[in-house]
């Protein structure tokens, strides 16, 4: 974020979490960085130096794929900025993300036993609210067009309550109206649905002169079940979730 946005390193460093921080971070903290000319460092770095270096290299190659369907050796290093400088900051973020879940949940499922069952049930909620929450975020954006729809669809993750016939019948959404009779079928989402309408209501003009603080978005909604359910994870034992 802060080599796309012209900003120096250290005026970053306060905003990363603890949990995050990991060795190649010096190098890209150091004042005397090249925010500009570093991304190679930054490619180099967390392919090198964080778990998250398969998904970052899997969004760069596909970024470059669809640019040139005949780009299959790989990504060189001088090509990171171009690619990067061009990207979508949320839109990284939500494919990384996407990634990670899947990853997760394979290797989880591979544990098998209680782990499996627990640890399952969070992933799969965990990734249901990701679709829930592109798919409400993308209304009244470009992403909810004909043209963007096959961009938002690609963040939606292969697996959880909602995939496959839930999350066949979301891709096809585009407004609040057809976001509801999708949901139609899963009585708990769709109370969340109902719960947050108001707010993208508002966001798009529609409710009248209240703004959208007024009303909880889908984000609010979805930490509190989140809550609940790490919570219920306690009441087994003997295992990792």
């Amino acid at each position: 974020q802060g080599a796309l946005n012209n900003k120096a390193p250290v005026e970053m460093q306060e905003k990363v979490h603890p949990l995050g921080v990991f060795e190649g971070m010096r190098v890209i903290m150091s004042e005397t960085f090249d925010v500009q000319g570093g991304f190679d460092d930054v490619y180099r770095i967390f392919l090198v130096d964080t778990p998250i270096g398969p998904y970052f290299d899997a969004f760069l190659r596909e970024c470059d794929r669809e640019k040139d369907e005949m780009a299959r050796a790989g990504i060189e290093t001088s090509q990171v900025g171009s690619i990067l400088t061009k990207q979508d900051l949320e839109i990284m973020k939500a494919t990384l993300k996407k990634a990670w879940l899947e990853d997760f949940n394979s290797f989880v499922q591979g544990l098998g036993g209680t782990t499996a069952e627990v640890m399952g049930h969070m992933l799969n909620m965990e990734a249901d609210f990701r679709v829930l929450l592109v798919t409400m975020n993308a209304l009244n954006t470009s992403l909810s067009t004909e043209s963007k729809l096959q961009d938002r669809n690609a963040l939606y993750p292969s697996f959880g309550y909602l995939y496959p016939e839930g999350t066949k019948e979301l891709r096809k959404v585009w407004n609040d109206t057809t976001v509801r009779a999708a949901l139609e079928p899963y009585s708990k989402y769709l109370a969340l649905f109902d719960q947050v309408k108001q707010f993208y209501e508002a966001e798009s003009g529609e409710a009248g002169t209240r703004s959208s603080t007024s009303f909880q978005s889908i984000e609010d909604l979805i930490y509190a079940e989140n809550v609940h359910m790490y919570e219920m994870a306690f009441e087994q034992q003997y295992h990792f979730g």
